[in-house]
């Protein structure tokens, strides 16, 4: 039923993207078969300078499709030996519903402020500003459920063949590539209207 409905949106909304978008140059195939229900993954990283200029773009797209785009973070940025525990980080930024919160905090730090986050206290930090409690914040933070969660994250990035970021895999099955967008007028509209597409296809 998902499929449907977002291949009735995909021809209101993109109709010449079947001649638009070519397989090679805006995406690659990269398995066999696709998941049951659509969904856009951006894998990215909080020590990403090219994750924080895409994040206006990964907002729209979520925008664009509330019900498909995710955010799954990988730890093969491991700045300060950090990678896994920012995985667990945003795991448990979305157990506790502060998504936005947490990523708007952490890329604030990061870059605009260019204060990286290299220690546990620095995530206390960050977690206590959006009032989650500093006991709370390390009781949850090495819970089964949230480092299940960021074993998860990497090991389905690994199973894509994720090794950069940002990196949008669409329905398991298609890696967009953003260097074929080079020549487009309006890089962000195009990028999203290619993961619409895709998202049906």
């Amino acid at each position: 039923m998902k499929k449907l409905l977002f291949a009735v949106l995909a021809l209101m909304l993109f109709p010449a993207a079947a001649q638009q978008f070519e397989e090679g140059v805006h995406y690659e195939v990269i398995a066999e078969q696709g998941t049951e229900e659509p969904i856009i993954t951006e894998y990215f990283s909080f020590f990403c300078g090219a994750c924080y200029r895409f994040e206006p773009i990964a907002q729209a797209m979520a925008e664009k499709y509330p019900q498909a785009f995710e955010k799954s973070h990988v730890s093969f940025i491991n700045y300060k030996g950090q990678g896994m525990m920012m995985n667990q980080a945003w795991a448990l930024a979305q157990r506790l519903d502060k998504e936005k919160e947490i990523s708007a905090a952490i890329f604030q730090r990061n870059f605009a402020q260019g204060n990286m986050i290299g220690s546990k206290e620095d995530f206390e930090a960050i977690f206590a500003t959006n009032g989650v409690e500093k006991a709370d914040f390390n009781k949850m933070i090495n819970s089964f459920g949230v480092r299940g969660m960021a074993n998860k994250m990497d090991r389905e990035a690994s199973n894509y063949g994720v090794n950069s970021t940002p990196t949008f895999i669409v329905n398991g099955k298609y890696k967009l590539i953003p260097q074929g967008f080079s020549e487009s007028q309006n890089f962000a509209d195009d990028f999203i209207a290619a993961a619409g597409y895709l998202l049906e296809k």
